[in-house]
């Protein structure tokens, strides 16, 4: 996923037709480009990087690395996450492992959910014994897990705002009992308005590298406060939990006669895991 939000003007260039989520095929074409980013990175390409384009604010470049940083390297809200996580996990867009290979240390239990082939062999080759090639629809209907989690701005592959409660509620059917969602994403209501009357976080994105540019697609950055009445449209409560000064936020998303605390907390060892 992607991890910071765009910042700038929007253009009319590129934009693709905006609708539901990607397709599992559709959806690997345009992260086509991360996939071969972190090919040629595992291949020893260490400056191997990715532009990440939009219409809000034209072309990013993201190293390759940065999917592979260690927790030292992330922000509080990213290292909030990491202490929040409780039982069994499940890691949303996994990628390059940025979240599955701390939280297998410290001994928690993973399944790790990405599309991406290059992506999946990094996690396989790195130890995570639970890889699934495969969106949600990669699970068995009777998995459920403790912690969902749905980082690097996840949450954004609902696409639009209509699409996210669809996409609140496929992970609200992998919780367990008590357990929550853990997902980032960044406050676009100080951005500029779109002149087609897209909310501001509804951005236009495509990827590009070594040239090569994956079809665009619509991608969905939220502020806390519509994430909360979208989580309350599914039967979840929502709560932010951790803030940055840019905007970026953590939020946890239970069912809410749960009664958990749900903030971040420093620990070395997991919870037990629930069976």
């Amino acid at each position: 996923m992607t991890q910071d939000a765009p910042r700038g003007k929007r253009t009319k260039e590129g934009r693709p037709e905006a609708g539901r989520p990607f397709a599992h095929a559709a959806l690997t074409e345009a992260w086509a480009p991360l996939d071969a980013a972190l090919a040629a990175f595992a291949a020893g390409r260490g400056d191997a990087a990715l532009v990440v384009r939009t219409d809000v604010g034209g072309d990013e470049a993201m190293e390759a690395a940065h999917f592979r940083r260690v927790p030292e390297e992330m922000g509080a809200v990213e290292r909030g996450a990491l202490e929040a996580v409780r039982g069994r996990v499940l890691d949303v867009g996994a990628g390059a492992g940025a979240f599955s290979f701390p939280l297998a240390r410290r001994g928690f239990p993973v399944t790790a959910l990405e599309i991406l082939p290059a992506a999946c062999g990094m996690l396989i080759e790195e130890g995570i014994e639970d890889v699934r090639d495969g969106g949600l629809e990669a699970l068995h209907p009777d998995e459920h897990f403790d912690t969902v989690l749905v980082m690097m701005n996840g949450i954004g592959l609902c696409g639009t705002v209509s699409g996210l409660p669809v996409f609140l509620a496929a992970l609200a059917n992998t919780l367990s009992p008590e357990g929550r969602i853990l997902t980032d994403s960044t406050d676009p209501r100080n951005w500029e308005g779109a002149d087609d009357g897209r909310y501001p976080g509804e951005v236009h994105m495509q990827l590009v590298f070594d040239g090569k540019a994956g079809p665009p697609f619509p991608f969905l950055f939220v502020d806390g406060e519509l994430l909360g009445q979208a989580a309350g449209m599914v039967g979840l409560s929502c709560e932010v939990i951790a803030r940055e000064d840019d905007g970026r936020y953590l939020a946890a998303l239970s069912r809410p006669e749960v009664a958990t605390d749900a903030r971040p907390r420093s620990t070395s060892t997991p919870d037990p895991a629930r069976p």
